[in-house]
C-alpha cells in the first residue's frame, strides 16, 4: 500500500468519524449530571415494579426542577396489537381532571387584570346562564375550592347533555344545592365547569380560544388538545394511546368518553414533555423560559386558601390539591377517566415536580406512590429520616379518638334522585379508636395525634378534625382536601339500610322454612291465616329479584365510561329500581297485615311475633329504600 493510498484511507476513516461523532451529538439531548440520572434509575425501578405487579401496558412519567426537565419518559405500550411504544414527546394520554388546573390558571390570569374578582358573585359575569339563588351568592372562591355546596352530578357524563352548548349543558346537568355554599369541601366537577362558562362570558370568547391563546401558545405545550376537535388534534407527529383494562385474561381495549361542552374539567390530553413544561411553569410561580403569564404576587395568590378551617390540614388552594406531606407540602391534582389514570405533583419547597399517567385502571397505587416516593428520596437526602415514626399516644388521645371513632359518609355524593343509591352501595367510613390510635376502614396505616385537631398515619396521610361549637365533631378532612366526612346517624348510616335488608332476608328465609316444617302436619285454621301465609311467602320473591340483579352489577364495574353512560341510566339500574319499588310496596302490604295477624290468623304466638317482625323489618327496607333513592322505578 502507497503512502498516497494510506493517506486516503486516513481521511476516509477521519471523514466517516467526524460525521458519526456529528450525528451522535445531533440525536443526543443535553447530558444530564449524576443527580439526574440517579432520580431517573430510581424511578425506572418504580415503574418496572409497578408494571411487574399490575400488568400495566404502558406509563408516561416526567420529573423536573425549576429551571430543567430532568427526564421525560415512555414505558410499555401505548398499543399493544400494534406494539406502539410510549413516546414522551408524541404519545398523548388523557389526563381527565388535570385539566381544571388549567381552569383554574386562566381564571388567575384574569383576576390579575381585573376582568375576574374572587368574591364577586359569579351571576355577575354570566350571561347566558344564572346559577339558582342560595343563602348567598356564589363566588369563584367557592368554585374553586369545591365549596359550592353542589350534590353530585353525573349528568356531565351524559352525551345528549354534553353535546349541548356549553350554557345549555350547564342548565340541563344542574345539580341540587346539598350544603350551605363555603360551608364544606365537596368535590364538583360541574363547579368546576361553571367556572369555564364564567371565563367565557367575561371575556366573549370560547374556553378553547382562551386556553391556547393564553396558556398552551405561549408555554409552548404544542402536542396538548382540549378535544380531538382542537387545532392540533390531528398533529401526524403526536398520537392518542389506547386504555386498557387488565382482567383475568389479560390487558382489554375500552372506548373514550367524549366529554364535549365539559372537556374543560376532564378531556384534555397531553404528553409527558407537554406535562413537563406545565410544571416547571409553576415551580416558577407563573413563569417559564422568560414567559411569564401572571405576577408573582398573583401566583402566591393562587396557592394560598380561602378556606382553611383546620391549620395543617389537606386543602385547596384555588383548584389545585394543598397538601401538607411530612416535612413539606406539595400541589397537584388527580385525574381518571375511563382507564387513563393520572397524577401531578410539584412541590415549591423541594424544587421538584412529577408528573405519571398510566393507560389502564388496574389500581391507582402507582400514581398516589410515584410522586410521594420521588419527594420522599428528595427529603431523606435533604436529611429527613424520620418517616412512619410517631410517638407513642398521649394518655388524652384516647380520649380524643374515642370522640372521632364512629361511621362517616362523604359530602361527594347525590342527594337527590336514584343517584343516591349508589352512597348506599358504597356503605360507610368507619373509623376506630384503638389505644390512642384511629384506623379507618380499607387502610392498615393507623393515624397518630400530631396536633389538636390533626392526625397523621405513617404513610404521611392526615385527617383533621372539624368541632362544632360544643367541641363536638361536625366532619372530618382528609388529605386531598376535596371532600369532608359527615358523622351519619343511624337513619342516614348506609350499613342501617344494608342490616334491614339482611334481616328481612333472614326473616324471608325462616318463613319458608317454617312453612316447610308445617306441610302436611298442620292446616291454617282461618282463612285470614292462609292469605297472610301466602303473602308472607310470596315476601321472598322481590329480594331474589334484587339478589340476582345486584350479583350481575359487578359486570358493570368492568365497564368503561362511554359504555356505561351511552345508556343512562344503564337498563340494569332501571331494573333493580324498578325491584326495590315492587319491594317496598310488599313491604307495606305486608305491615297492614299484622293488625289481622294478631286479632284474627288463629296462629301461635311465636309466629304472630314472627310475622311482625318480618313485616316491620320489610317495611323498614322499603322506606330506607325510599330514602336512598333506589326506589320508586327509574323509567
Amino acid at each position: 500500500m502507497t503512502a498516497r493510498t494510506i493517506w486516503q484511507h486516513l481521511v476516509l476513516l477521519l471523514t466517516l468519524t467526524l460525521l458519526h461523532t456529528g450525528l451522535a451529538i445531533a440525536q443526543t439531548p443535553e447530558p444530564q449530571n449524576a443527580d439526574d440520572l440517579a432520580l431517573e434509575a430510581y424511578v425506572d425501578g418504580l415503574i418496572a415494579t409497578y408494571r411487574a405487579i399490575h400488568d400495566s401496558p404502558g406509563y408516561t412519567v416526567s420529573v423536573v426542577r425549576p429551571d430543567r426537565t430532568v427526564f421525560a419518559k415512555g414505558y410499555g405500550y401505548a398499543d399493544l396489537e400494534a406494539g406502539t411504544l410510549v413516546d414522551p414527546d408524541a404519545t398523548r394520554f388523557y389526563i381527565a381532571s388535570i385539566s381544571k388546573t388549567f381552569v383554574w390558571t386562566l381564571a388567575m390570569i384574569y383576576v390579575e387584570r381585573g376582568e375576574l374578582d374572587l368574591d364577586r358573585d359569579v351571576n355577575d359575569y354570566l350571561t347566558r346562564y344564572t346559577v339558582p339563588d342560595g343563602e348567598r351568592p356564589l363566588t369563584l372562591n367557592d368554585l374553586m375550592a369545591h365549596r359550592g355546596g353542589f350534590e353530585e352530578s353525573l349528568d356531565v357524563f351524559v352525551p345528549e347533555i354534553a353535546a349541548l352548548p356549553l350554557p345549555e349543558a350547564m342548565a340541563a346537568s344542574e345539580p341540587a344545592q346539598a350544603f350551605p355554599r363555603g360551608d364544606r369541601a365537596a368535590y364538583s366537577n360541574w363547579g368546576s365547569n361553571l367556572v369555564a362558562l364564567v371565563l367565557e362570558d367575561a371575556t366573549g370568547k370560547s374556553y378553547e380560544t382562551l386556553l391556547y391563546e393564553e396558556l398552551l401558545g405561549p408555554l409552548g405545550m404544542t402536542a396538548t388538545t382540549l378535544t380531538e376537535n382542537s387545532p392540533n388534534a390531528n398533529d401526524p407527529d403526536t398520537y392518542i394511546s389506547k386504555n386498557y383494562t387488565v382482567g383475568g385474561s389479560g390487558p382489554e381495549e375500552v372506548g373514550q368518553l367524549d366529554l364535549g361542552a365539559f372537556a374543560p374539567i376532564g378531556g384534555m390530553t397531553t404528553t409527558a414533555s407537554d406535562m413537563a413544561r406545565w410544571m416547571r411553569f409553576h415551580l416558577n410561580r407563573g413563569e417559564l423560559d422568560g414567559t411569564r403569564l401572571m405576577s408573582d404576587a398573583t401566583y402566591a395568590l393562587m396557592l394560598e386558601r380561602k378556606f382553611n378551617p383546620v391549620p395543617g390540614s389537606g386543602g385547596r388552594a384555588h383548584g389545585f390539591s394543598d397538601r401538607p406531606y411530612r416535612n413539606t407540602r406539595f400541589f397537584g391534582h388527580t385525574g381518571s377517566i375511563n382507564a387513563f389514570f393520572s397524577h401531578f405533583a410539584f412541590s415549591p419547597e423541594l424544587g421538584l415536580g412529577v408528573f405519571i399517567s398510566q393507560n389502564t385502571s388496574d389500581s391507582f397505587d402507582p400514581l398516589a406512590g410515584v410522586p410521594t416516593l420521588v419527594f420522599d428520596r428528595e427529603l431523606r437526602l435533604r436529611g429527613a429520616d424520620d418517616f412512619g415514626k410517631r410517638a407513642a399516644p398521649a394518655a388524652e388521645d384516647t380520649a380524643f379518638a374515642e370522640q372521632i371513632a364512629g361511621d362517616y359518609i362523604t359530602s361527594r355524593r347525590a342527594v337527590t334522585g336514584f343517584e343516591k343509591m349508589f352512597s348506599l352501595l358504597d356503605g360507610a367510613i368507619s373509623i376506630s379508636a384503638d389505644e390512642g390510635r384511629l384506623s379507618v376502614s380499607g387502610s392498615d396505616a393507623p393515624y397518630t395525634r400530631i396536633a389538636d385537631n390533626l392526625w397523621e398515619n405513617r404513610l404521611g396521610l392526615r385527617l383533621a378534625v372539624v368541632r362544632g361549637d360544643n367541641d363536638e365533631v361536625i366532619r372530618l378532612i382528609g388529605s386531598s382536601g376535596a371532600t369532608d366526612l359527615t358523622p351519619v346517624t343511624f337513619l342516614t348510616n348506609p350499613n342501617t339500610a344494608l342490616m334491614a335488608i339482611g334481616a328481612t332476608a333472614f326473616f324471608a328465609v325462616t318463613t319458608w322454612l317454617g312453612f316447610w316444617r308445617r306441610v302436611g302436619q298442620q292446616r291454617e285454621k282461618t282463612g285470614v291465616g292462609g292469605g297472610l301465609t301466602v303473602l308472607a311467602l310470596l315476601g321472598i320473591a322481590p329480594l331474589i329479584w334484587m339478589g340476582a340483579l345486584a350479583a350481575s352489577m359487578g359486570d358493570t364495574y368492568a365497564m368503561s365510561f362511554a359504555e356505561i353512560f351511552a345508556d343512562w341510566p344503564p337498563p340494569l339500574i332501571g331494573d333493580f329500581t324498578l325491584a326495590a319499588t315492587v319491594a317496598a310496596a310488599m313491604g307495606v302490604l305486608l305491615f297492614i297485615g299484622v293488625l289481622p295477624a294478631w286479632a284474627s290468623s288463629g296462629w301461635s304466638l311465636w309466629r304472630k311475633g314472627h310475622y311482625s317482625l318480618f313485616a316491620s323489618c320489610y317495611l323498614a327496607m322499603g322506606i330506607l329504600f325510599v330514602m336512598w333513592g333506589v326506589a320508586p322505578r327509574v323509567m
